[in-house]
């Protein structure tokens, strides 16, 4: 919906924002919400022009509240449209946060590392030389790396943070792993672990196509490792699960994880505001 600049409504309606009853406030408020985004330059010119602190906050909350509601639906259009991009899901998450993230340039930095891949590989090439070839891509010429204190910040929990610091918390680094691959049409796939997040390497020529030929952990320079060593890492972390029901998760349930370490995140760091919006942004889920 577009409103002209005489839009008497919208311009009554930024007029009631300094109403002292709280009724009237909350019912301009909505209003205002169910616009949508094309309302926001409007209410960023009162704010502006308005030098009152409590207009400026409600304007602010106001906003807020729209990014908010716009990042909420297009998960939910994400997810009812079957969820095929990993990479469109995480950035999509982060909407609530960051609502004027360079997603044309993530796509860009994304279609870069993707071309550095595919020009060092060729059908020659087994599922581990495969690997080796991304790990060298990613870690050794763009330098990403793992963010060691990722949970005292919600920083490495975004994309665009991960590619302005090039360091993530283990989830995003395995999320910008299997984006390179998906893009390159290699059978990696996502396995939840408790306290960790880990890929695998799936086994397309066995007919489940659930077996997996190795694991990489993202979040170690893309290390692999079999699955003794998986059993062995399970058994030191004394993490309650069998190794055998650790199955290729969706993409949804991919984003569902990532949603959960940032609650997680938002917990220890005491912000229940986001604590909440995260809440419901795995309803949608």
């Amino acid at each position: 919906m577009q409103f002209p600049l005489a839009n008497n409504e919208l311009k009554a309606l930024i007029r009631l924002l300094d109403d002292p009853d709280t009724g009237v406030f909350k019912n301009v408020s909505s209003k205002l919400v169910s616009y949508g985004k094309n309302v926001i330059p409007h209410l960023e010119t009162e704010w502006e022009m308005n030098a009152q602190n409590a207009i400026q906050t409600r304007i602010e909350e106001i906003i807020h509240q729209i990014e908010f509601d716009t990042c909420r639906k297009a998960l939910s259009v994400w997810k009812t449209n079957g969820a095929q991009d990993v990479f469109e899901g995480a950035i999509i998450a982060s909407m609530f946060k960051y609502p004027d993230q360079p997603i044309d340039l993530m796509n860009s930095k994304l279609e870069r590392l993707r071309k550095d891949v595919w020009l060092e590989l060729n059908n020659n090439l087994t599922s581990l030389e495969k690997v080796r070839v991304i790990n060298h891509i990613l870690y050794d010429v763009h330098h990403f790396g793992p963010y060691l204190k990722h949970q005292s910040t919600d920083q490495c929990w975004f994309l665009a943070n991960v590619f302005e610091q090039l360091k993530g918390s283990p989830t995003t680094m395995a999320i910008l792993y299997k984006a390179i691959a998906d893009k390159l049409e290699l059978p990696i796939v996502g396995i939840n672990l408790p306290n960790h997040f880990i890929l695998g390497y799936r086994d397309v020529f066995n007919h489940t196509e659930k077996d997996l030929l190795f694991y990489i952990n993202p979040f170690s320079k893309g290390a692999v490792f079999g699955k003794g060593e998986l059993e062995r890492y399970i058994e030191k972390m004394d993490a309650q699960v069998n190794i055998d029901d650790l199955k290729p998760i969706s993409n949804v349930q991919i984003i569902r994880r990532l949603l959960t370490d940032l609650k997680a995140c938002y917990s220890k760091l005491g912000k229940y505001r986001k604590l909440d919006e995260v809440d419901q942004l795995l309803g949608v889920l």
